[in-house]
């Protein structure tokens, strides 16, 4: 636009882009007011005959204060328009300031939340209550953090820690060269003859030979090795599978019977060279010319064979009379046998075939012990033989590394069981051996201050306004839209008043007040949008402090605050989960807009995607429709990465977001571990090692606000993120100063494939297994 000073000569006018994250100082600085004031002293009539320059001059004075005083106002235009505007605002405060205009409430801090396991003295259950303080150890740079048991909880000494048993392995490996058994009953010979019969099915292979097995159990296990390998069928089983050996053997019948020539072998039908003792059903081995197979016997039959035809002799006695003898034929019983399948044997193999029956166990085979437990494993506790004097429903397991899971059960003392939930999902194996522990309870971060005297109320004040003393407020994650409750109770001379999100809509007569937070963490209760503080009515506060993202590790809180009694220990299986920060200036920029997406409901993909990232501990999520367990209906399945844990708390905050009867299930995505490694070549002029981690920095950057970080990070991937060898190679050769990429590889294999795909419902953690460039680790 013109400038509206025609008469002055002003700069040219700014073009101002979109997506700047600072508006550009307007107009001119100091210099340029002067001169053009000088400037224009011409077009003045009373100042046309004013020639002086000079820097004592009173006029030129007047001028530079003028320059400056237009200066100033520049600067602080400058800063004003910046301050008008979501993405360039920079003073404290503002950012809540704007996103306020939408209605948007920022995200105020998160406390973590844990699960302790106890174990009590004696053989008496303690109860520890509610609101029982456990300290965490220093972490990280972090100073030590209390948590509350959320309710009162009983420690029965009975469950305080139980072994696991071992699961057995139910099916057979397919293929397999070797198969453990029973020490001790073994009865076979290296290079004897054996067969497999399982899942219906029957193999033949030699045995190679046997060693000990060495195990993590104290039964003693042979190791059967076999000469060639069998694959026994999809989903045979140890149990009915049985190692055999012949207990005897004879050849083939090798004559025709009826023309004495060389017999043909045809079809499922096989005459013996002799009687044996068979029955329908029996096993049956044959081998000739190197190979074997097995069969069943379907019927048995006996029969005479001629060995040699009958004779007629004719005698001449002395005297010249002649004598007929006749010789009748020689036969030979045989066992002709009709077997469940033709033999893949030529009749050119009659004369060496073999045939083993009389099959007897050559072993017991011995199920091995898994190394693990899975979720979808048996929980055997053999010492859980009194059933527990207090309700058990959290369990929590720890095995040999120390890593854990907890979930919901019951203990069974009559058989000796744990009934454990499918839900969430354990996202792991747990490596033998394995403890249960029966005393779980939950405790959330937060340092309970009660009866927090405020002030006084004064009704002439419209909007009063208390600050609490302790920050920052703790918030817990809570099964409603907001996806948070506070943990604070404001009572009005001894009358508890009730928190709103806003004044709109309250009436006068309301006893309502709204809380707001600052930038700094400190938390201000205002009253007065509904009913006004009567005038001397004491205001005091429960509430709780400490909240955050930082999380103490595994094994970390359990220093008890105040002595319980009988307790001898509690501690955290599993790290603590859900924290958050509150959000700060940089993510109200980005995610107060955002939050115009939902306007309070969830209808779209799209719209149950964001709601999912906006939960405390949510790093990313993906929505998509699938067929319900019984396939009756589509339904949504959010999967997210975070906390398993965190599947009850989003799923119900999706839920209250959409409607009713919406089928909407959260499940948390397992960890995929993968590694990266980057190869390359610098430009001659620039320092390799500079240009290496400039590369790490594009592939693995950490994440600051959502959308930024490195291309491999999770939240940029996102659950079934796909790793696409071009997309990282576009990003590696982007970087300034790579000259050739010399090697790829994911996983250790060379990465030539369009792209890697995560297990279903997974993600790649490059954290675990690292990204590499020039053999230096990033991030």
């Amino acid at each position: 636009m013109a400038c509206l000073c025609d008469e002055h000569r002003c700069p040219s006018p700014l073009g101002i882009i979109a997506g700047l994250t600072s508006l550009p100082r307007a107009l001119a600085t100091f210099p340029g007011w002067r001169l053009d004031l000088l400037r224009s002293v011409g077009g003045q009539p009373e100042l046309a005959e004013w020639r002086a320059r000079e820097p004592g001059d009173f006029g030129v004075m007047l001028v530079e204060m003028c320059a400056y005083v237009l200066d100033v106002a520049s600067f602080y235009d400058q800063l004003t328009a910046n301050e008008s505007y979501l993405a360039t605002a920079r003073l404290t405060g503002a950012q809540r300031r704007h996103v306020s205009l939408l209605g948007y409430l920022p995200r105020p801090a998160f406390g973590s939340k844990v699960f302790l396991a106890a174990e009590a003295d004696g053989v008496r259950p303690i109860v520890m209550p509610a609101g029982t303080a456990i300290r965490s150890g220093a972490f990280d740079g972090e100073p030590p953090q209390i948590f509350e048991l959320s309710k009162a909880a009983t420690v029965e000494p009975r469950v305080n820690k139980l072994a696991v048993d071992r699961v057995r392995e139910t099916l057979l490996p397919s293929p397999t060269s070797g198969l453990p058994v029973a020490a001790g009953s073994l009865r076979a010979r290296p290079g004897e003859l054996l067969v497999l019969a399982a899942g219906g099915a029957l193999m033949t292979t030699h045995m190679a030979g046997h060693a000990l097995m060495a195990l993590r159990i104290r039964a003693p296990v042979t190791y059967v090795a076999f000469a060639s390998s069998v694959a026994p069928p999809a989903g045979a089983a140890y149990a009915g599978a049985r190692l055999l050996r012949a207990g005897a053997r004879c050849g083939a019948w090798k004559l025709s019977p009826a023309s004495g020539e060389p017999a043909v072998l045809s079809g499922a039908e096989l005459s013996l060279e002799a009687r044996v003792a068979l029955q329908p059903g029996d096993i049956v081995a044959f081998e000739a010319g190197g190979a074997s197979t097995a069969r069943r016997v379907v019927s048995v039959a006996q029969a005479d064979y001629t060995l040699i035809a009958g004779l007629q002799s004719k005698i001449t006695d002395p005297d010249s009379s002649v004598h007929t003898l006749d010789s009748p034929p020689i036969k030979v019983g045989v066992t002709r046998i009709t077997v469940d399948a033709a033999l893949p044997f030529a009749s050119s193999d009659i004369a060496t075939l073999v045939v083993h029956y009389a099959m007897a166990d050559a072993a017991t085979l011995h199920a091995p012990f898994k190394d693990t437990l899975e979720q979808d494993d048996p929980i055997v506790v053999p010492r859980l033989i009194d059933p527990p004097r207090s309700e058990v429903t959290d369990l929590a397991l720890e095995d040999v590394h120390g890593d854990g899971v907890v979930t919901t059960g019951v203990l069974d003392a009559a058989s000796h069981a744990a009934d454990a939930s499918d839900s969430p999902a354990w996202g792991r194996a747990l490596w033998a051996p394995v403890n249960l522990y029966g005393n779980v309870a939950a405790a959330t971060r937060g340092e309970t201050v009660r009866g927090e005297a405020l002030g006084f109320g004064d009704a002439s004040q419209p909007l009063q306004t208390f600050r609490l003393k302790k920050k920052p407020l703790t918030y817990l994650a809570a099964a409603n839209a907001a996806g948070r409750q506070s943990s604070l109770a404001v009572r009005v001379g001894g009358i508890l008043w009730t928190e709103v999100e806003s004044f709109y809509g309250a009436r006068d007569d309301e006893t309502v007040y709204i809380v707001r937070h600052d930038d700094t963490g400190e938390t201000d209760i205002v009253f007065g949008g509904g009913a006004r503080l009567p005038t001397g009515a004491p205001v005091t506060a429960d509430y709780r402090f400490g909240a955050g993202a930082a999380a103490p590790p595994a094994d970390s809180v359990k220093q008890v605050a105040r002595p319980v009694a009988g307790l001898r220990r509690i501690r955290n299986i599993l790290a603590a989960f859900g924290g958050a920060d509150a959000e700060g200036p940089a993510e109200l920029a980005y995610r107060g807009p955002r939050s115009a997406l939902l306007l309070g409901r969830a209808i779209s993909l799209i719209d149950i995607e964001t709601a999912a990232v906006e939960r405390a501990g949510v790093r990313a999520a993906k929505a998509s429709w699938r067929w319900d367990k019984q396939g009756l209906r589509p339904a949504v399945i959010v999967s997210f990465i975070g906390d398993p844990q965190l599947v009850p708390s989003v799923q119900a905050a999706l839920r209250a977001l959409a409607e009713e009867d919406a089928p909407i299930t959260a499940v948390s995505a397992p960890l995929q571990p993968a590694r990266l490694d980057v190869d390359i070549d610098a430009d001659p002029d620039r320092v390799t090692a500079d240009v290496a981690a400039a590369v790490g920095e594009a592939l693995f950057a950490p994440v600051t606000l959502p959308g930024t970080g490195g291309l491999l990070r999770p939240e940029r991937l996102g659950p079934d993120g796909v790793v696409f060898e071009s997309v990282v190679v576009r990003t590696i050769m982007e970087v300034p100063g790579v000259a050739a990429l010399r090697a790829l590889s994911f996983d250790g294999s060379p990465f030539i494939e369009t792209g890697r795909v995560p297990a279903p419902g997974g993600y790649f953690d490059f954290a675990a297994g690292g990204v590499r460039v020039n053999g230096q680790r990033a991030g």
